[in-house]
């Protein structure tokens, strides 16, 4: 973690960070986002997440994921069209973004 803009996950990947969290240099956290909280970004911005499974919903889609070498779930309000082994690229709102540390599972918050 830079203290300032994003953490480094286990594959390398820099997951973007928004103001009043802190950990110590070195420090593992858990990076938590509810489904909701990522959007779409464009080609080759934001975060590429390998897609394993879409599930258009109605209104809503919702797509399984690996992002940063973890599974993860994402729903879109709107209807995209991607397929699975497909890479899409999202962004988390960092306005709601959690931070856990790794050991005692508590909140990272300054």
């Amino acid at each position: 973690m830079d203290g300032k803009s994003a953490v480094r996950a286990r594959d390398s990947t820099l997951l973007p960070i928004g103001p009043g969290f802190s950990a110590a240099e070195g420090k593992q956290v858990r990076y938590g986002f509810r489904p909701e909280h990522l959007s779409l970004s464009a080609s080759g911005k934001g975060i590429a997440a390998a897609i394993d499974v879409v599930a258009p919903t109605g209104s809503e889609t919702q797509v399984h994921l690996t992002m940063a070498g973890v599974p993860a779930v994402a729903v879109f309000r709107e209807r995209i069209s991607v397929r699975p082994g497909e890479t899409l690229y999202v962004e988390p709102d960092t306005a709601k973004l959690n931070l856990f540390d790794a050991e005692s599972g508590r909140a990272l918050v300054s």
